[in-house]
This record gives structure tokens, C-alpha cells and sequence, in this order.
């Protein structure tokens, strides 16, 4: 039904127990102007009807279902556009944020570069991040430039699938989706990059870059990686990313110990880190 917003305002309302009079006088409308809107007699504008759902207290999942069944456009964000830009993390929080957990964390982007790794990660990988990051060039902090490298590729022994995820955030890019037929500079410059680990590595790429879907562009995903530790033995993740910053297509990455021998290793791992 074309007017079947009218009702659900008018639902709203009700539950509440507020009268037509007394939403008048909160949103600083006219009686008639309220109740026109639940009538049929009278069409709000956008930021009047807005104005209505927020004096009601209307979640945003509710008043996004009214408004758009009354043909306006939803609200694309909770917040006001003052502090839309706040609500993101930035660029220069990223390192002290991955460390507020005990798992292991990164923050990759959309090229699927590692932007920022706590001390758990760092264990595991054997790396020391910020003499990555100093010494790396940008295509070289990208994961899928170091896949065809042995001191990573041994240790992820479900290799194919965590590539498969990778070639799919690729293909999947919202504004530039990757080919490997037609690479962009900068997936050119990974793909050298992987080139120059092992070649009986490039065949497996390629499969597996063929086979992967494009994934939807989502505000959570999730991957495993089982990890074989040199000392320790393998470990099992249930890898979940999370949007922290979507213009900037930054994404926290939990590695979650999927059992207590995994969590258990963890704690070797990061004491063997700590100890050197």
C-alpha cells in the first residue's frame, strides 16, 4: 500500500502514548500538520517527517523503513554529518587500537595491505611490524605479495583458501575491481612482488585467482587459516574482519583461537616473542 507509512507513523505514536497535540508541540508543528500526516491530507517533507520519527524516538531501522515507504531516500548513517568523520578510526589510531586485545590483530585495507599489527600478530608472524613497515614499499606490505614467500606460505597450511579470499577481495572492489588479465599499477606491482618467491607457487595463483567470486563488499567477513608454527605445531583461527573505516577501506582482522590448544599456543608464541 502506497500510504502505509501513515499507519506505521501513527503506530509509533500510539505506543508511545503521546497525542497528536502533544507531538505538535514537541516538533513545533501545527496540529493540523500532524494530523494531516496520518491522515492522507497533508505530505511532509523529508526533514519534516524526520523531525517527527526523531521526536518519537524512532530507531533508525524503523524510521529508515518509514521513510522510505513514504518515498524519501534513508538516513545513511546514525550520526550527524559534523561528526560523521569521527566515527571511523584513523589512520594514526590504528596502532595503539590493535593492541587493546590479547588475540591476534591487523588492520588490513582494500588492497589487502597490512596497515597496523599488535604484538600478538607480530609473534606469530615472527615479524617486527614498524621495521616492516620502514623498509617495505607499499605493494610489498600487501599479504598477497609475501604468499609465495616459504616463511609464510609453509606456515598457512590452508594456503589455496586464504588466497581465495584474497583474490576475492580483490575482484571484489567496489569502485575497481581487480583482473589479472588486466591489472591495475598498483596489483601489478604485487603480483612482481609474488612473482619473485617461489614459481611453483604462481600456477596455484592463478587456479585459484580463476576460481574465486568476487566478494560483496560487507561490514564484516570471515576466513580460517590453520597455522603451523615451527616450534609449536598447527593452530586453527576463525579469522573475522570488520569494517573500522569504510572510506578508507580499513578493516580490522581478529585471528580468534577456534579451540583452547590453539589459545594455549598463542600464549607460547607470544611468550617466545617476548623472551627473545
Amino acid at each position: 500500500m502506497a500510504d502505509s507509512w501513515r499507519e506505521q507513523l501513527r503506530a509509533a505514536r500510539r505506543a508511545l502514548g503521546i497525542s497528536l497535540r502533544d507531538l505538535a508541540l514537541r516538533t513545533g508543528l501545527s496540529y493540523e500538520t500532524v494530523r494531516g500526516y496520518e491522515n492522507g491530507r497533508r505530505r511532509p517533507s523529508r526533514d519534516s517527517l524526520l523531525s517527527v520519527l526523531r521526536h518519537l524516538g524512532a530507531s533508525a531501522v524503523d524510521a529508515n523503513a518509514i521513510v522510505e515507504a513514504a518515498g524519501f531516500a534513508p538516513e545513511p548513517t546514525l550520526f550527524p554529518e559534523a561528526s560523521y568523520p569521527s566515527y571511523f578510526f584513523k589512520r594514526e589510531e590504528l596502532d595503539d587500537a590493535v593492541e587493546l586485545v590479547p588475540w591476534s590483530q591487523f588492520v588490513s585495507n582494500d588492497d589487502v595491505a597490512v596497515m597496523a599489527a599488535n604484538t600478538a600478530i607480530q609473534a606469530l608472524w615472527d615479524i617486527d611490524f614498524a621495521h616492516e613497515r620502514r623498509t617495505r614499499t607499499r605493494a610489498q606490505m600487501s599479504l598477497l605479495s609475501v604468499a609465495s614467500d616459504h616463511k609464510f606460505a609453509d606456515r598457512v597450511v590452508n594456503w589455496d583458501d586464504v588466497i581465495s579470499v584474497m583474490a576475492s577481495i580483490f575482484k571484489g572492489r567496489p569502485r575497481r575491481p581487480a583482473s589479472m588479465d588486466e591489472p591495475d599499477a598498483y596489483l601489478s606491482e604485487v603480483l612482481a612482488e609474488f612473482a619473485k618467491g617461489d614459481p611453483a607457487f604462481l600456477a596455484r595463483l592463478i587456479a585459484v585467482w580463476t576460481a574465486a567470486e568476487p566478494m560483496a563488499a560487507k561490514v564484516r567477513w570471515h576466513y580460517r587459516v590453520t597455522w603451523s608454527d615451527i616450534e609449536f605445531g598447527e593452530m586453527r583461527f576463525l579469522c573475522c574482519a570488520t569494517t573500522c573505516s569504510e572510506p578508507d577501506g580499513f578493516a580490522f582482522n581478529d585471528w580468534h583461537p577456534i579451540d583452547a590448544p590453539t589459545w594455549q599456543t598463542l600464549e607460547q608464541v607470544k611468550h617466545r616473542a617476548a623472551s627473545k
